[in-house]
């Protein structure tokens, strides 16, 4: 597998992205745990590895530059392997993000990568955002909401609905397929008084007609409206 450090630095170049050494070791070194922890666990596609920052840590980062220097409270539902939480934790060190996930081992796994990496603005949590518990203890801390290929939009929505702070919070997340027009219309369906953007997740010059169909879905007004 060609340096990851010289490949970061050659996609970082491709997309006109400038990052701090800092940043730039922590997210080689997370591209590394996670093939690490890989072995054991699935948290990446096991043929996805070879390409594991051209479709895991590059996409993630795209995304978590839509919040450049945001400094609120940040969740991440269905981390999983920490995608997209811990590289948006990386980019945005003054947010304060946690990481949930509904498999306990999953989540071991995410928590010891957070540990190594020194990352001091994240908080791992084993639980589901439906669980009484945690929206109880969470209920309207979230001002934005984050998740890549967790659950339905409409289904994301209800989960968000008791964590988000105010009517200018968010849901922001990565998603693609065949289906996602028909679940963006149930959505706004079911909660007539959203808002929903819809932007084109384009991380490599060459697929600038966006040809893997992959977006960045962001829906305001959850809480009511502006």
């Amino acid at each position: 597998m060609k340096n990851l450090n010289n490949k970061l630095s050659e996609l970082l170049t491709l997309n006109k992205l400038s990052l701090d050494e800092k940043k730039i070791e922590r997210l080689v070194n997370y591209a590394q745990l996670l093939l690490t922890f890989n072995k054991n666990i699935n948290l990446i596609s096991r043929k996805d590895e070879e390409n594991i920052l051209e479709r895991h840590i590059i996409p993630c980062l795209i995304f978590s530059t839509m919040f450049k220097n945001i400094e609120q409270n940040v969740l991440d539902i269905g981390t999983g392997g920490g995608l997209p939480g811990v590289v948006f934790s990386i980019i945005n060190e003054k947010s304060r993000i946690t990481l949930i996930d509904s498999v306990g081992k999953k989540i071991k796994v995410v928590n010891e990568i957070v540990q190594k990496l020194g990352l001091l603005n994240v908080e791992t949590i084993w639980t589901r955002a439906e669980d009484k518990n945690f929206i109880k203890k969470y209920s309207y801390k979230f001002d934005l909401i984050i998740s890549r290929a967790t659950a339905d939009l409409e289904t994301l929505i209800k989960y968000s609905k008791p964590l988000l702070k105010t009517a200018e919070s968010k849901l922001a997340c990565m998603k693609g397929g065949d289906k996602l027009e028909e679940e963006i219309n149930l959505a706004k369906k079911r909660f007539n008084y959203i808002a929903i953007q819809k932007i084109p997740l384009i991380y490599l010059p060459e697929n600038q007609e966006n040809i893997n169909q992959k977006f960045i879905i962001i829906v305001e007004r959850i809480n009511g409206r502006k």
